[in-house]
């Protein structure tokens, strides 16, 4: 507990994106509530031998909310349309390897089937795209104690009680009383993009024809103490993609912040920056 209270501690201190380094292009995305302040220790351990672009998604850090007047719902697409912005805006139109958390992991693997031709190496950490999971999977069932709070009337306008359900399904009970209260107001002021995420990636984005061919790219990181919905999205995507990789680290679908060593010591090697 004491490591996720120094990690959130420092989650909006970074800017928009940060443009980081020399060397191959590293493309680095965040989990919901957080921001690109989640990857320091990884940018610091890469710098000298990567580019590291680390990206604030929609409603996080210093990226605003999406302007959702303009749109008839929120997908991974208007992620990845952040992302190809931030490309532009940078002039990179090379070869890219991908990095990601959780919700940022997904809106990874959204970029990489758009465009397969620009990714070298995927290193994703428990991608939570859920559509991927047919309706009453047990994986599914196991989120419905979260998705409940954003759906049911009562809770629905509590934000603090989303929020603190959110934070105790992935980091267990008590993490959200835990946690300092200016962190309680941030994440409570937050919690109406999970709600979006949460739309995101339930609406149908991947099949398994589309992401076939970046099976032998990709490297599927898996905490070994996840909860079965993640569990469950590691398990399907291995059976679409039996040429991606999967590897256990310790922790739970938090370890990249909880056992952040371990986790960036995986991911340092499978994205092959020697190669």
């Amino acid at each position: 507990m004491r490591r996720l209270q120094i990690f959130f501690s420092r989650i909006s201190m970074v800017p928009g994106y940060l443009n980081v380094g020399q060397g191959p292009t590293v493309v680095i995305l965040h989990s919901s509530l957080s921001s690109s302040g989640q990857w320091r220790d990884l940018i610091r351990r890469l710098q000298g031998r990567a580019q590291c672009l680390a990206m604030d998604l929609y409603g996080y850090g210093e990226t605003p909310m999406p302007a959702l007047e303009q749109m008839q719902s929120f997908t991974l697409w208007h992620e990845v349309a952040l992302l190809e912005t931030m490309l532009e805006q940078e002039q990179i139109k090379g070869a890219l390897r991908l990095v990601g958390h959780s919700y940022g992991a997904a809106a990874a693997l959204a970029f990489a089937q758009k465009h397969p031709e620009r990714v070298e190496r995927l290193v994703l950490f428990e991608p939570v795209c859920f559509s991927i999971l047919e309706r009453g999977h047990a994986g599914l069932k196991d989120l419905e104690s979260v998705l409940h709070v954003f759906d049911d009337a009562s809770t629905a306008s509590d934000p603090t009680a989303q929020a603190r359900r959110f934070i105790e399904y992935w980091n267990g009970p008590g993490a959200f009383d835990a946690m300092p209260e200016r962190l309680q107001q941030l994440f409570t002021h937050q919690v109406k993009k999970v709600d979006l995420d949460f739309q995101a990636l339930m609406h149908p984005t991947f099949t398994a024809d589309a992401l076939a061919p970046l099976a032998d790219r990709l490297t599927l990181l898996h905490g070994e103490q996840t909860r079965p919905s993640a569990r469950s999205l590691i398990e399907q995507l291995k059976y679409w993609l039996p040429g991606a990789r999967v590897v256990n680290t310790p922790g739970g679908h938090m370890a990249p912040l909880t056992h952040e060593a371990a986790v960036n010591t995986q991911i340092e090697q499978w994205l092959h920056l020697n190669d």
